[in-house]
């Protein structure tokens, strides 16, 4: 492991305030599911991001606000599953403007009113992470639509896509199995789309346009434990709100997150490990990333 990242966390000014480190937007949850996006929410604060708005189903709002005070919330309509239903889609016009960032798919199912959130972000002028459901519910579509919003939305905003194994093989027709093959057809689709994608494993790669790849160093197996996944979400949706370049800004999010696991499984030993933990290691990893 080196401790070195790729890029460093910028400096603060002394003079500075909660509006000059970004307003990170994290949609998502559902009701039995809310810890997913709370814990995406959390990441965001826990590496700098100045505000953090937690979007989520109606029903999850007071399970969502109680896990963490510096949580803004903003519920939306849901079906009574307590899942966001078809007209949550159209409120997210309204909201977005007020977003540096936008995370989405923590906890969020595959349910017709999530289909819609995600056909919205693809229209949207803020930068955009999709992960879990969201990547799930962009499978689901037509592949030559998706890809035509994708190419078409490269001009608008970034997008960044984190999929495990799973969910890039619904992405892209390549068995989980079949690493070597999965990263070679997410370099394609980031040549042809102009996508950033991380391809999440050991260890996890980043590739972006023009044939951009690079390795993380950081992280350990006991990171594959539910929840991690989220709060890597946050993390990368943070760093973009902050306003680092996105290549730079998800490269440093899954080295800070790698180490952040690696502090966790100091203290917890690998099997005992959760997210939690590695949500708490967080700011000691960017202390080390900081210029």
């Amino acid at each position: 492991m080196t401790l070195e990242p790729p890029v460093r966390v910028p400096g603060r000014q002394a003079a500075a305030h909660k509006g000059n480190f970004g307003r990170a937007m994290l949609i998502g949850g559902s009701r039995g599911m809310s810890g997913a996006i709370a814990l995406s929410a959390i990441a965001s604060l826990r590496v700098g991001a100045g505000l953090v708005t937690a979007v989520i189903p109606d029903r999850c709002l007071e399970t969502v606000a109680a896990f963490h005070p510096c949580i803004m919330t903003c519920p939306l309509s849901d079906d009574p599953y307590g899942r966001f239903n078809l007209d949550a889609a159209v409120a997210l016009d309204s909201i977005l403007p007020n977003a540096s960032a936008v995370g989405c798919g923590p906890g969020m199912t595959t349910c017709a009113g999530s289909i819609r959130i995600v056909e919205r972000l693809l229209h949207s002028r803020c930068p955009c992470v999709l992960d879990a459901d969201a990547i799930n519910a962009l499978s689901l579509l037509e592949a030559t639509d998706w890809k035509q919003k994708v190419a078409a939305r490269n001009h608008l905003a970034p997008l960044v896509l984190t999929p495990h194994p799973g969910e890039l093989a619904r992405l892209t027709g390549v068995a989980a199995e079949d690493r070597e093959n999965q990263i070679s057809a997410a370099r394609q689709l980031c040549d042809d789309y102009g996508l950033f994608i991380v391809v999440k494993g050991g260890p996890t790669v980043v590739v972006g346009p023009q044939g951009a790849s690079w390795q993380n160093s950081t992280g350990n197996p006991g990171m594959a434990t539910a929840g991690s996944g989220d709060v890597l979400t946050g993390v990368i949706t943070s760093f973009i709100s902050q306003g680092i370049p996105t290549w730079d800004a998800v490269r440093l999010a899954v080295w800070v997150h790698g180490l952040a696991g690696d502090f966790a499984s100091q203290q917890h030993g690998q099997a005992g490990m959760t997210a939690v933990e590695i949500c708490d290691c967080l700011p000691q990893a960017v202390k080390l990333a900081m210029s």
